[in-house]
């Protein structure tokens, strides 16, 4: 009797020991990121390093989707790309840790952000003000302001997935050097906001725009490179570039996808050289170039602009300058600024343009707007909007410094005129400049194209000179940040 208890507790271990053996339950697919080797795990990461972790936050059917409007009824079905939430961490030497978020959404409210810093921290032990949350813009991912079990069963999934790829990032550092790079894109963006022999326009297609006298602006093609050189782990590679990812075809409004951005990190990735990440800079009045593919076969769908723009970015990943890592420093401030409570004579009439056009008769909604010099339901909703905001609100502002590298981040979807300027005036020597970051405001247009209007000039929160206003203060916190560099 003896011998056959000394023989089942022997089985016993011998079972505990092969269930802690199995790390990943059957049918999961593996990290996209190692932390460790054939030979046991990695030694811990000395001075100046980074890391990168990814979890999949694809949502289940049924999850409203954002980007074309109508959320309530466009509903997830079908998944094109899977979606992800990359997290980027570098350390210092002296151990200030950034952790640097890349979403595939097309935005994220403070609210969500919040409960994602809150997560990210219990996680990580790594402080909000530490972490930076930037959101790919895509227009074929979950729509979180929509209250729904379904986006809430989804946000679970969200905050989940910001603690896990945070864990593995910091799981996944590695002692390495850093350089920089730029490249500018060839006519793959354009600026929908232009003149045309019939009067101003701004259009989201670039199809059938008529004869285009000038654009309001220049377009702004440079994109930015940053890339982290690691020694027998893969190196990380951080890109920059200004324009709205939205998909150019291929797909239906059911689809969830990642969009450009998906396909370009799938083509960056391919060779297993190198992990991905993608920092969306100000695309508020720039969108692909949809005549390409009429112009040129080879640009189809929205996975053609992915391989182009993965070849600028080898491009420039030829070309790349190598940086002293330096310090990792954060700098904070919230503005206060005037709300967008222009049109509010034309209110009463802007509510019934909204109720007809809820009640489904457009046409009458149309002539209600003529009548009332309103350029759309879009601007009358706006006013109707805007109406129920005080006078000012706060605007959360950061900037971001790794040695002479400098990241500027607002929660708008910035002009590129502003944003080029913005790094023009830089004092560091290379600067990522960033919009849809660490909240969600809407659109944030230049000063100058206020007497314009169009669409993101009428639905924009936000009074004139509040776009310099951002620059400014941005400036303010990169100089602070540049004289303890």
């Amino acid at each position: 009797m003896k011998k056959r208890w000394i023989a089942l507790l022997a089985l016993l271990a011998l079972l505990l020991t092969c269930c802690g053996q199995s790390a990943t339950p059957a049918g999961t697919a593996p990290s996209q990121t190692a932390t460790g080797t054939e030979d046991g795990p990695r030694p811990a990461a000395e001075g100046f390093c980074a890391g990168i972790g990814r979890a999949d936050i694809t949502p289940e059917a049924g999850v409203p989707l954002a980007g074309y409007g109508n959320e309530e009824k466009r509903l997830s079905a079908t998944v094109l790309d899977h979606l992800y939430a990359t997290c980027v961490a570098v350390r210092d030497e002296a151990g200030t840790t950034l952790l640097m978020f890349n979403f595939d959404l097309i935005n994220l409210r403070e609210d969500v952000q919040g409960q994602i810093r809150k997560q990210v921290t219990r996680a990580t032990g790594v402080e909000g003000e530490n972490i930076f949350t930037n959101c790919t813009h895509t227009h074929s991912g979950p729509a979180p302001e929509i209250e729904s079990p379904a986006v809430s069963a989804w946000k679970a999934k969200l905050y989940k997935g910001a603690a896990a790829a945070a864990t593995d990032a910091l799981a996944d550092l590695g002692t390495c050097t850093i350089s920089v790079g730029t490249t500018e894109t060839d006519r793959l963006n354009f600026v929908r906001r232009y003149f045309k022999t019939d009067g101003f326009a701004t259009d989201h297609s670039d199809r059938g725009t008529g004869d285009i006298i000038s654009h309001e602006t220049e377009i702004d093609r440079e994109m930015r490179v940053i890339r982290f050189t690691r020694e027998g782990q893969k190196d990380i590679v951080l890109a920059n570039w200004q324009c709205h990812p939205h998909r150019t075809g291929g797909t239906n409004l059911f689809n969830v996808s990642a969009d450009i951005i998906g396909a370009w990190r799938k083509e960056a990735e391919k060779s297993g050289e190198i992990m991905f990440a993608y920092f969306q800079g100000g695309a508020g009045n720039v969108n692909p170039r949809s005549r390409l593919s009429e112009e040129n076969p080879d640009f189809a769908d929205y996975k053609d602009y992915g391989k182009a723009l993965n070849k600028h970015m080898t491009d420039a990943l030829e070309n790349m300058k190598e940086m002293a890592p330096g310090k990792v420093q954060i700098a904070t401030a919230t503005i206060t600024a005037p709300h967008n409570h222009a049109g509010e004579e034309k209110l009463e009439a802007c509510k019934e343009i909204v109720r007809l056009s809820g009640a489904g008769d457009q046409i009458e909604a149309e002539k209600l707007c003529a009548k009332n010099d309103v350029e759309s339901v879009f601007e009358a909703s706006a006013i109707v909007s805007h109406s129920n905001l005080g006078e000012t609100g706060e605007i959360p502002l950061a900037c971001y410094a790794i040695g002479d590298i400098a990241i500027t981040a607002a929660p708008f979807e910035m002009f590129c005129q502003t944003e080029r300027q913005t790094r023009a005036d830089s004092p560091f020597a290379f600067t990522f400049s960033c919009g849809y970051s660490n909240s969600s405001l809407g659109y944030m247009p230049a000063s100058e194209c206020f007497a314009n209007r169009g669409y993101e000039v009428d639905v924009t929160r936000y009074a004139a000179g509040t776009a310099e206003q951002i620059a400014a203060r941005q400036q303010e916190l990169l100089v602070e940040l540049a004289a303890n560099k």
